[in-house]
């Protein structure tokens, strides 16, 4: 009797390399439920190089954007790796952006993060089922430039009048121009400063010389300060201003104009977001996808899906909380509109409440099932003076950072400034690679980020991080902490003693 029986070819093995758990979690389950086997999963470009050399795979999926290697630099290491294996990149950028180059160095397709887990499937099949050497198209989400069907920009929102200064020059502080008093002397002490100055100085406040927060407007306003009419260009801690000078009897004003590079601020503003809001997104819409597809016949399978997709759910709603916090924060910062409502807060009490927030000890999202957490030691139970809300928001953005970029364990730390005994510091300490140094000195500036392109947020967090403890009174300073990793630390007042 003769049998012709062929064996049934065995299912594509698969490395998933992104440094989204929940996106991670969510391919790898679409990958499996159709046809493909899932062999490994990775973080960051570096540990998916290794991964990729232990199980060389027939497919590799590779985030662009990720923290100690991107993928467009860990592409050609795995390509001579595995140089007959599809490799099929995925990132936030559109496609008209990033394909051709993700190509150029080696990968066969290109898949824009938020296209549906259905096309995504079919378009992982295309690709494998493609000649070798012949690279397949582009899988979008968003329509071809020139597009956009629409150019209505909303008005902007009316201050609320409960909201403005009390007393004061209420003129001056809702001015949208930088406007500052100097006293007509060689030190040209700063008399008066308004929000949008503050943000372009950085450092600047009432009664301290213009020299120590902006040098180089100090040598221009010295220069021109006979002149009955002077105009120049002056590069600040906050970017590039048009300055204006007119004397007073007594005093020099200075008029900042900085609509120029705000309009720069505003593109990279809008840049950064849409690729960092598309990530939450993308694992958003696969999990209502999943759940719509799911016809119920395995009970079992969905009840152990259902804590996991929940906990994403959780997970990536935050993540879109804190972006356009940031957002709407910022431009808060950008109008000289902020707002703080400073009162008595227990320190320790916030740090624990955030702490517990980003609690994953028992983590129900995790392809890698990773423990992370935060370990808070209180050693200063005074109350400090702080708005409670933005004080959380602060610390938010720091333990993100941390449980991103840093190594485990993370601290949350309320201790006694050994500098100034009547200040209470929070310090966020981590145990990863720290900060460089030539970092260190402008990573609380605007759009700051430890490499062009590398994934972590819109490179706003921690310049509003500084901004909003400064105008709470306090400051925020980057270190070294002691086991190489990286230290934060917030300066806040300690309030009155009763």
């Amino acid at each position: 009797m003769n049998l012709n029986i062929s064996a049934a070819a065995p299912a594509p093995r698969v490395v998933v390399i992104d440094d989204t758990d929940d996106l991670r979690q969510l391919l790898s389950l679409a990958l499996t439920r159709g046809g493909f086997e899932i062999v490994a999963e990775a973080g960051d470009g570096r540990a998916g190089i290794e991964t990729v050399r232990e199980h060389r795979p027939d497919v590799v999926l590779l985030d662009l954007a990720m923290p100690v290697m991107d993928g467009i630099e860990a592409l050609p290491a795995i390509r001579r790796l595995v140089p007959t294996a599809k490799i099929i990149v995925l990132s936030g950028f559109g496609a008209q952006q990033m394909s051709a180059r993700a190509v150029a160095v080696g990968a066969d397709g290109y898949v824009q993060k938020g296209a549906p887990l259905p096309s995504i499937l079919d378009y992982v099949r295309t690709v494998c089922d493609a000649p070798a050497g012949r690279s397949g198209r582009t899988l979008g989400v968003v329509p071809a430039a020139g597009a956009v069907s629409s150019d209505r920009v909303e008005p902007a929102a009316e201050v609320d009048p409960g909201e403005r200064p009390a007393g004061g020059n209420e003129a001056l502080a809702l001015a949208p121009l930088g406007i500052m008093e100097l006293a007509d002397e060689p030190l040209f002490r700063i008399l008066t400063v308004n929000a949008v100055a503050q943000r372009l100085l950085g450092s600047a406040r009432p009664g301290s010389p213009l020299a120590v927060s902006a040098p180089e407007l100090a040598s221009m306003v010295s220069y021109h300060r006979l002149d009955a009419d002077a105009s120049f260009e002056v590069e600040l801690e906050g970017g590039r201003a048009l300055a204006t000078l007119r004397r007073t009897g007594r005093s020099v004003l200075v008029y900042l104009d900085s609509a120029r590079e705000d309009v720069g601020v505003l593109r990279r503003a809008i840049s950064t977001a849409a690729q960092q809001v598309r990530g939450p997104v993308a694992v958003l819409s696969a999990i209502a996808e999943t759940l719509a597809a799911d016809d119920g016949t395995d009970p079992t399978r969905r009840s152990a899906d259902r804590d996991s997709w929940v906990g994403a759910v959780v997970r990536q709603t935050r993540a879109l909380d804190c972006i356009t916090a940031d957002l709407l924060t910022a431009a808060q910062i950008q109008r000289g509109t902020l707002r703080v409502e400073v009162v008595d807060v227990d320190a320790g009490a916030v740090a624990r409440r955030v702490a517990a927030e980003h609690d994953r000890s028992v983590d129900t999202g995790s392809a890698t099932g990773a423990p992370h957490g935060v370990v808070v030691t209180v050693e200063d139970g005074r109350t400090v003076r702080a708005d409670p809300a933005r004080l959380a928001q602060v610390l938010r953005t720091l333990l993100s950072n941390a449980l991103q970029h840093g190594g485990d364990p993370v601290e949350l730390r309320v201790r006694m400034d050994d500098q100034h005994p009547d200040r209470v510091v929070l310090d966020v300490v981590d145990h990863g690679p720290g900060v460089a140094a030539d970092l260190v000195e402008r990573v609380f500036t605007e759009f700051t980020r430890g490499k062009e392109g590398a994934s972590g947020g819109t490179g706003l967090g921690l310049y509003i991080v500084r901004s909003l403890v400064r105008a709470m009174g306090g400051d925020a300073t980057c270190g070294t902490a002691a086991g190489g990793g990286a230290v934060f630390s917030l300066h806040l007042p300690t309030a009155p003693a009763a």
